[in-house]
């Protein structure tokens, strides 16, 4: 167990991996989903999050024959079909095309091989001195011969991001189940390319140090009603905070190459 350094007094904080990786992209964006202010449903996320239900489904009960069929049953089991209608995809003519690029996603996740698969979608979640709670969603856990591998599938056009999330994941792994796993490592669906982070204990302190950070900053932001730093980056024309922000206007000014739109 690697306890969080001095953390200051308030309200029960549950602190998620992708809170922990918006506040590393930018702490304002990461105050604002605190204040109930999250980003819009977009096409992407959507067929992202269809994709990742397709590759579950793959793990724990085989190969997919009628991958049309299986992603109307996960769009109708996962609740997504409340998004349709908000995405303009809710006629048949629409959802076909996305359901056909979620289908190329699924051929190439396929080709992977899944020896030593354990579990998909393993929840984490580890209480913090009563102040915070860790909580993630693994996509994948494998065993190796050096132990435990966990795997976050990505579906977009690139991974050099991946650090903060995976180290997130490791830290949560290690309260939860009193050890380190073996290795993390984030995998391009679309490309394979994979990025890796061996963990160390050393390391794990180090993410327990930057949470412990996060939190004490994000408290004084919401008791103060102040403001944190704005960074602009790739990610801003998600934003909801975007049509105030001259940080990331000026992000999504800048040509940004279609692979990594998506």
């Amino acid at each position: 167990m690697i306890p969080l350094p001095t953390i200051e007094d308030g309200e029960p904080l549950a602190v998620s991996a992708t809170l922990y990786k918006t506040y590393l992209a930018c702490p304002q964006q990461a105050l604002g989903r605190l204040h109930g202010e999250y980003p819009a449903d977009s096409l992407p996320a959507f067929k992202g999050s269809l994709a990742h239900r397709l590759f579950a489904r793959h793990l724990t009960k085989g190969p997919i024959d009628d991958v049309p069929s299986a992603c109307r049953e996960e769009i109708g089991a996962g609740n997504m079909s409340v998004k349709l209608q908000t995405l303009g995809i809710g006629k048949p003519s629409a959802l076909a095309p996305v359901i056909a690029e979620v289908g190329d996603l699924y051929s190439r996740f396929k080709r992977f091989p899944t020896d030593g698969f354990r579990s998909a979608e393993v929840m984490l979640e580890a209480e913090l001195d009563g102040q915070v709670r860790l909580v993630g969603v693994v996509d994948a856990i494998f065993d190796d011969e050096a132990g435990t591998r966990i795997v976050d599938w990505k579906t977009g056009g690139f991974i050099d991001d991946t650090d903060g999330q995976l180290d997130f994941y490791i830290y949560a792994w290690t309260q939860q189940f009193g050890e380190l796993p073996a290795m993390a490592e984030a995998v391009s669906v679309k490309t394979g390319e994979r990025s890796r982070v061996e963990p160390t204990i050393e390391r794990a302190t180090r993410t327990a140090t930057a949470v412990a950070e996060m939190v004490n900053t994000l408290r004084r932001a919401l008791r103060e009603e102040s403001e944190l730093e704005r960074r602009g980056g790739p990610y801003c024309r998600w934003c909801p905070l975007l049509d105030t922000c001259a940080e990331g206007n000026a992000a999504t000014a800048i040509s940004v190459p279609r692979s990594r739109r998506n």
